[in-house]
C-alpha cells in the first residue's frame, strides 16, 4: 500500500511540475476579455513564483470583505476536490454565449454548474453567485478543523521541491505511516470482531482464511474514507488532486461492492444452517436462489455506483438497458414466463424437496427447484426436467403431504383352518398394529373378508404416518414381518394356489386328527408371542 501511494505523489509531482514550468517560461499579460484569458491570468499569477494578490482579486465581483480571500479559497477548492478544468478546451471568445441560458456565462465544470464566468463590462469575471458558491463549498470540505490543519499546510509562498513543498512532504510520510498501523490495527480488531460475531451465532463452517478475505477489503475501505478527509488538506498539485479524487471516489464504491459481495457468502452460510433446523426443505432450494440474486444486484448497482462515481454519465446506458430488455422480454417470453413460474412455486409451495409428486405422467421425487425448471428423479432413476412455467399451470398430485400412508393387502390361509384359530389370528393381526409405533390405530381396518376359490381371505387395510416413502417400505416390512412370526407361532398356514385330491377313508384306516390347534391353545400361543414380542 506504501509503494501505491509514493508512486502516485511522485509520479504526478513530475507531471505538474513539468506543467508548471511551460506555463512560467512566458510572463502571461493580465488579460479578462475573453474566458480563456481570464482563466489563465488567474491561474499564472496564483502560483508561488508570479503571486499577485492585486490581480487575482480583478479576477472576481467581490461583494464584501468576507469575500475578500476568495481567490485563494478558489485555489484551495480547486486542489482540494480536484476539480480539472481544461484550459486548452475553454473559449477564446470574448462574446461568447451559454447555450442553454443564452447569457454571457462559461461553465468552467460540468459537475459543478455554479462555478462559472460571466462578462461584466466587457470582463469575464467570477460573479457574486459563483463567488458565494465557492465559499460555501470551501467551508463545507474544510469543516471540522480542517481549516486550522489547511493554514499550516499552506504553501502558496513556499518553497517547493519538485512540485510539493516540505510540509506536504511530512505530512503525505506520515499518512502513509499512520495508514499502515490502522490497516494492522483494524485488521486486528475485525478479525476478533467476526471470531466474537461467528462464535455468538454458532457458525462452524468459515475458515480462518473465508475471515481474512472479507477484513481486508473492509480495513481498506475504512483507509479510504480517512483518506479522502486528509488529501483536501494536504494541497497537492492539481493534476495529482484531480487523479486522486477520482481514485478515492471510484475506490469507495469499489471496495464497498467487494465487502458486500463476500459478506453475501457468509450471510448465505448462516442462512443454511438455520435451514438445516427446520422441517421444510423448500428454504435450503431458497437460499442459493437468494444468495445469486444478492450478488447479482450488488455487483450491478456497485459497477452503477463506480460509473457514477467517474463522473460517468449512466443514464444512456440505463437507457439502452431499458430498450434492450423490452427486445429481449420479447424473444425470451418463455424464459421469463419461467421465472415467474419459479416465483408462485416458491410463494405457493405445492410441493417441496423431496416430496413424492406426480404430474403429466411424470411420477417421481423432486430433487431441485431452479429459477427456470425444477428436477424430478424418476422411480426408473431417471432425471425430468419441467419447466417451471408449465408445472405451476398443471394438475400436482402430492403425495408427500399426505397425512397418512394407506397400506392395503389380502392375507390367505387355508380353508381347513378353524374359525376359533381365524379369530385369534385377527386379534393378533390387530395387536400388532396397534404396537407399531408408525401405525394410526383409528383407522384401520382387519377382518375376515372374502372366501376365494383357493383360499380364506383377511382383509389387511392400515395406515403409516411416515414423513417418505423410505420410512414407508421400512414399515411395511416390520409389519409384514411381524404378520409371519404370528403366523409360524399359531400355526397358521398362509393359502397359496393348490389342487387337493380327496380319497374316501377306508374302514380299517386310522382316524386322522387334526393338525390345527383348538381354540384354549391358540389363545396361549397368542399369548406367548406377544409377551415374547414385547420383551424384544
Amino acid at each position: 500500500m506504501k509503494k501505491i501511494f509514493v508512486a502516485l505523489f511522485f509520479g504526478f509531482t513530475i507531471i505538474e511540475m513539468g506543467q508548471s514550468q511551460s506555463l512560467t517560461e512566458d510572463t502571461v499579460m493580465f488579460d479578462l476579455s475573453t474566458p480563456y484569458r481570464a482563466i489563465n491570468s488567474f491561474n499564472f499569477y496564483s502560483q508561488s513564483t508570479h503571486f499577485n494578490p492585486t490581480l487575482i482579486k480583478k479576477c472576481a465581483e467581490l461583494a464584501s470583505n468576507d469575500s475578500s480571500n476568495f481567490p485563494k479559497k478558489l485555489i484551495q477548492l480547486i486542489k482540494g476536490e480536484g476539480i480539472y478544468i481544461d484550459l486548452a478546451q475553454i473559449s477564446n471568445n470574448p462574446n461568447y454565449i451559454d447555450s442553454t441560458t443564452q447569457l454571457h456565462i462559461y461553465k468552467l465544470n460540468k459537475n459543478y454548474p455554479l462555478l462559472y464566468l460571466k462578462k461584466v463590462n466587457g470582463n469575464w469575471i467570477f460573479p457574486k453567485e459563483s463567488v458565494a458558491y465557492v465559499l460555501q463549498l470551501h467551508d463545507k470540505l474544510f469543516d471540522f478543523g480542517g481549516d486550522i490543519l489547511l493554514e499550516i499546510m499552506d504553501s502558496s509562498h513556499a518553497n517547493q521541491y519538485f512540485g510539493l513543498t516540505v510540509n506536504q512532504y511530512l505530512a503525505s510520510l506520515i499518512f502513509i505511516f499512520m495508514a499502515f498501523i490502522i490497516h494492522k490495527l483494524l485488521s486486528k480488531f475485525i478479525e476478533k470482531s467476526a471470531h466474537r460475531i461467528i462464535n455468538k451465532l454458532k457458525v462452524k463452517n468459515i475458515s480462518a482464511e473465508e475471515i481474512t478475505s472479507l477484513i481486508k477489503p473492509l480495513s481498506f475501505l475504512i483507509i479510504i474514507l480517512l483518506l479522502s478527509f486528509v488529501f483536501p488538506i494536504l494541497q497537492l498539485p492539481t493534476t495529482l488532486s484531480f487523479y486522486l479524487a477520482n481514485s478515492i471516489n471510484a475506490a469507495i464504491p469499489l471496495l464497498f461492492t467487494i465487502t458486500s459481495f463476500r459478506l453475501i457468502k457468509y450471510i448465505g452460510i448462516y442462512l443454511e444452517m438455520k435451514a438445516t433446523q427446520t422441517q421444510n426443505t423448500m428454504d435450503d432450494q431458497l437460499i442459493p436462489i437468494i444468495r445469486k440474486s444478492l450478488r447479482v444486484f450488488v455487483i450491478t448497482f456497485g459497477t452503477l455506483a463506480i460509473l457514477q462515481s467517474l463522473n460517468i454519465s449512466i443514464f444512456p446506458l440505463l437507457t439502452g438497458l431499458s430498450i434492450g430488455g423490452l427486445a429481449f422480454a420479447l424473444a425470451a417470453q418463455d424464459t421469463i414466463k419461467n421465472f415467474f413460474g419459479s416465483v408462485m412455486i416458491f410463494i405457493d409451495k405445492p410441493f417441496q424437496i423431496g416430496h413424492w409428486i406426480t404430474t403429466d405422467g411424470i411420477d417421481g421425487t423432486v430433487e431441485e427447484v431452479g429459477l427456470r425448471s425444477t428436477r424430478i428423479r424418476t422411480f426408473s432413476n431417471s432425471l425430468v426436467t419441467v419447466p417451471n412455467g408449465k408445472l405451476a399451470d398443471a394438475t400436482i398430485n402430492n403425495h408427500g403431504l399426505r397425512v397418512y400412508r394407506r397400506f392395503y393387502t389380502t392375507l390367505s390361509i387355508n380353508y381347513d383352518t378353524p374359525p376359533a384359530l381365524i379369530e385369534v389370528f385377527i386379534d393378533g393381526l390387530k395387536e400388532i398394529v396397534n404396537q407399531h409405533p408408525d401405525t394410526n390405530s383409528d383407522h384401520n381396518n382387519i377382518f375376515f373378508n372374502d372366501m376365494g376359490a383357493h383360499s380364506l381371505k383377511i382383509m389387511f387395510y392400515i395406515f403409516f404416518e411416515v414423513p417418505n416413502w423410505s420410512s414407508e417400505l421400512k414399515a411395511r416390512h416390520e409389519v409384514l414381518m411381524e404378520i409371519l412370526k404370528l403366523g409360524n407361532a399359531l400355526k397358521v398356514n398362509f393359502a397359496f394356489p393348490t389342487q387337493t385330491l380327496h380319497i374316501p377313508e377306508l374302514p380299517t384306516a386310522p382316524l386322522v386328527t387334526s393338525k390345527y390347534p383348538d381354540e384354549h391353545q391358540a389363545k396361549e400361543s397368542l399369548s406367548q408371542f406377544l409377551g415374547q414380542k414385547n420383551k424384544d
